[in-house]
């Protein structure tokens, strides 16, 4: 980097000890400017995908000027801990430099460049202030102006008219379209500096956004708006991402390597080892659905698919944290170092894989933040996060023109798409469709029990795309289990000595329950009358973290898959069981459910299937809490009356499963009342998604309202049980201090609401969680009824 002569007292940062030089604007900004260069290299054909040709050269130009506000002698005062706080916005100062590059450009350019300068911390409307004062006395921009000084306005000028064009040849802007440009003679740059210049500037950011609303509102229609948004879009996405990276420390970004042979390497595998569903994956390009049995390789079929696509980013996608981190973990065997874990317990888990590898807990602790906070970032080529990190785009979330800048061109991969509600669903597809055809994503959606009704959505939603399944010779050699349907419920007391004579005949025994009340209910019945030398486990979602994952630990040790050493257990849990543990049991009794669910609890049990067919239970009594886990309730009815017709004929020992003939299974699920309501959910909720969501998206800002809805959709929340209390003020107070977290169980917000009702709950403060007042137990979990 060439040094900006007179420059190097003007900070852009603030150092991290007293007594340290800061930043320098000019070592910022090229730190920004790198970062915006390796962000033009692994997206190559973006300018012409916005169809704005000048991409390239309008964010250049806008890095370069982002922070030229900043010299205000108030701010540096701010930045040195002198004075008082500058309570003024630098990015509004900036603009007053924006004519010094603007000759050359049109005015749709010019506005989109001063947008990108003047919203890269602050939407647009946080900016009204400077747009329209009160009266003169009022007015922010003359004091604002008065506030540089005469060197260090004419230094920014000789940066820019004799330095420059050494930066573009040293980053080698030139090859990606950015264009040195005329630059005023000084006497006529200086004319510039005025307040009537910003607020000219601040004014065609205002009319345009007010056009782009005033279309939204005649026109209503994705298709036609979208196009013309994205330009928008994708400049403060890409400056925010560029100005985050370098702000960071990220000194270069890793590339991503998506190559065929080097993951099957990491994989242990060669070409000959795959499986056509896999070698057909290798070769796709495009979106594509795949449907294979569990254990069959379909997550080494979707990074097989990626590197075909050869794509900038690598999104995996999965619904439950307790997947997305074995996910992590499998991925980072492939990816080494390149994997980012992005959910809202990240943090801790990373935490707690950097305290098996010997870190100090304060070692460990700020490693998992800085991973963390990277995940957040465009840094890592791979990242696995749930599909609501990518709902948040759409939720016009702050920031959220970064999020759809990072989504651009990406490759995604949906595993378990199974395990979301028709609501949910229909937000998922819609982001995905809108993805897909205006900012060139491309999606491998897979699972091992995909309905017709929800293939033909993701049809629906991605057009053009391969559909790929496993052969019926794959199929016939994966029939692992022998399905039996047991009269009454799995309460019963009958049932329950059933599964304890199962058990005691050495038996590793799943009992899969649909509600945490009904798996303790079980776990207290046989806590009574099983025998001490048989481990009992039980596992739901309301368990503090650091009781589940010891738990999950012990699971693993004891049942996990390829133990060639298995002795008798029992297994109690409720629906997280069905896409988390790598499991392999012996035999499953479970609660009635819908037949995706049911197919993905048969799959913890012979799952490679090793071993004769294995059996299956499934009870026929449907309680009435069901309803508040299963919506509609027919699906689950409509469920046992298929079971019950394919099970007529069976032998008494159970109905042989032909995996090749489960879609029929769930055809003869999906339809009549079934079918008509999960089509009226998932319509519904599809339009006012595209319409109230999509359709009202802008650039430049965010949309505050949306923000708490999101969260009470899909993050839930966490309490402290009040026995664990004290424990967590000391973790807080100790050099152990993220452990504290660990002690958090997750809620809804409905049983949120209902505990503070009742009065069994204190509310959080600045300094601690929601504290709940019922009773929790490490061996039982938080017992809410």
């Amino acid at each position: 980097m060439s040094v900006a002569t007179g420059l190097e007292h003007i900070w852009a940062k603030s150092p991290e000890r007293d007594g340290e030089h800061g930043l320098s604007l000019p070592e910022h900004t090229w730190q920004v400017l790198s970062r915006l260069r390796e962000l033009a290299s692994i997206r190559p054909d973006l300018p012409t995908l916005c169809g704005q040709s000048r991409l390239w050269h309008l964010l250049f130009w806008a890095a370069f000027l982002h922070d030229w506000g900043k010299a205000a002698q108030g701010f540096q005062r701010m930045l040195r801990g002198k004075g008082t706080p500058w309570n003024y916005r630098h990015e509004v100062l900036s603009l007053a430099f924006l004519d010094w590059i603007a000759q050359g450009l049109t005015p749709e350019e010019r506005t989109f460049v001063a947008a990108a300068i003047v919203t890269h911390h602050k939407d647009f409307e946080d900016l009204n202030p400077y747009l329209s004062p009160a009266d003169e006395e009022c007015d922010p921009l003359p004091e604002m102006l008065s506030d540089l000084q005469k060197k260090d306005v004419a230094a920014l000028y000789d940066w820019l008219r004799s330095e420059a064009v050494h930066w573009l040849k040293k980053l080698e802007a030139d090859s990606i379209g950015v264009a040195l440009p005329p630059v005023p003679q000084r006497s006529e740059a200086m004319l510039h500096l005025k307040p009537e210049t910003i607020r000219t500037h601040l004014r065609s950011v205002q009319q345009q956004l007010k056009a782009w609303r005033d279309a939204l509102y005649a026109a209503n229609d994705v298709s036609t708006l979208a196009p013309l948004l994205r330009p928008g879009v994708l400049l403060r996405g890409l400056l925010v991402q560029a100005d985050h990276l370098a702000s960071a420390g990220i000194e270069r970004l890793p590339l991503p390597k998506f190559n065929a042979d080097g993951i099957l390497r990491a994989c242990g595998l060669s070409r000959c080892d795959l499986y056509e569903h896999q070698q057909r994956a290798a070769d796709a390009v495009g979106h594509v659905l795949l449907a294979a049995p569990t254990g069959s390789g379909k997550t080494e079929a979707a990074l097989l698919w990626a590197a075909c696509q050869a794509p900038p980013r690598l999104f995996y996608t999965l619904p439950y944290q307790v997947s997305m981190n074995a996910m992590y973990d499998r991925l980072e065997k492939v990816f080494p170092d390149n994997v980012g874990l992005l959910h809202g317990r990240s943090t801790l888990a990373l935490y707690q894989r950097l305290m098996d590898q010997e870190y100090t807990p304060r070692e460990a602790a700020c490693t998992a933040r800085r991973l963390r906070n990277r995940a957040g970032l465009p840094y890592y080529p791979v990242r696995v996060f749930s599909p609501y990190q990518m709902l948040k785009a759409a939720f016009q979330l702050k920031g959220h023109e970064a999020l759809w800048s990072d989504f651009a061109e990406a490759a995604f991969v949906f595993d378990e798409i199974h395990a979301y509600e028709p609501k949910r669903l229909a937000m998922i597809f819609e982001t995905m469709a809108y993805l897909a055809r205006y900012y060139g994503a491309r999606f491998l959606v897979m699972s091992a029990t995909l309905p017709r009704p929800i293939a033909e959505k993701i049809g629906c939603a991605l057009g053009t795309l391969s559909a790929i399944s496993a052969s019926e010779e794959t199929y016939r050699s994966f029939q692992r289990h022998r399905l039996c349907l047991a009269d009454g419920d799995l309460l019963d007391e009958a049932n329950l000595d059933l599964i304890l004579s199962a058990a005691c005949s050495g038996a590793q025994t799943l009992v899969v329950a649909n509600t945490v009340r009904r798996a303790q209910q079980v776990w207290r019945w046989m806590k009574e009358r099983l025998p001490e030398e048989i481990p009992l486990f039980l596992l739901h979602s309301r368990f503090c973290g650091r009781d589940r994952v010891e738990k999950e630990q012990r699971i693993l040790q004891a049942a996990g898959l390829g133990k060639s050493e298995r002795r008798s257990l029992v297994l109690i849990a409720t629906q997280v069981v069905e896409v988390s543990l790598n499991l392999d049991l012996d035999v499953l009794f479970s609660d009635p459910a819908p037949l995706e669910a049911l197919l993905q609890r048969f799959g913890r049990v012979n799952r490679l299937g090793k071993c004769a067919p294995a059996p299956v239970y499934v009870f026929k009594q449907v309680d009435p809490s069901f309803d508040r886990v299963y919506q509609p309730i027919a699906q689950v009815l409509q469920t046992l009356e298929v079971l019950e017709d394919v099970t007529r004929n069976a032998p008494r020992e159970g109905l042989r499963i032909d995996e090749g003939r489960l879609a029929s299974w769930l055809d003869a699920v999906y339809r009549g009342e079934v079918l008509r309501a999960w089509e009226d959910l998932f319509s519904q909720a599809s339009g006012e998604f595209r319409t109230n969501f999509l359709g009202t998206l802008l650039p430049f800002q965010s949309n505050p309202a949306l923000e708490e809805q999101f969260d009470r959709l899909f993050d839930g929340t966490e309490v402290l049980p009040e026995v664990l209390y004290d424990e967590y003020v000391a973790l807080r107070e100790s050099e152990c201090f993220l452990e504290a977290d660990r002690l958090l169980v997750p809620i809804s917000w409905g049983h949120y609401s209902h505990l503070a009702r009742e009065g069994y709950l204190l509310p959080a403060d600045k300094t601690l969680p929601a504290v709940v007042r019922t009773p929790y137990d490490p061996e039982l979990g938080l017992v809410l009824e």
